[in-house]
């Protein structure tokens, strides 16, 4: 019986770890309000599939660098990444037309 309870904690323990986890990926809305600096900051070296499974797919991709854009509150988020797939930098701007 001690067991049982034993394990049943544990698995409680790593469920409770990795929902913390996934609420901490910074938000889409979170990231477009920040600069460029603390948004590069915020999601250094995150993956493009952290993004993905957290942002959707993105709304367009780079020409020439390897990177994608998504928009956001009437703001165009660039993420650059590396070989990798990990995030280099980040541009928040307004959206260009």
């Amino acid at each position: 019986m001690k067991k049982s309870v034993i394990v049943l904690l544990i698995l409680l323990g790593i469920a409770v770890l990795f929902s913390s986890c996934a609420a901490a990926f910074p938000k889409k809305e979170k990231i477009a309000a920040l600069s460029s600096e603390e948004a590069t900051k915020a999601l250094k070296d995150k993956t493009a599939k952290d993004l993905n499974d957290n942002w959707g797919k993105p709304d367009g991709m780079l020409s020439g660098f390897y990177g994608d854009i998504y928009e956001c509150n009437g703001k165009d988020i660039v993420i650059y990444y590396d070989a990798d797939n990990k995030v280099t930098d980040v541009l928040v701007s307004d959206k260009h037309n």
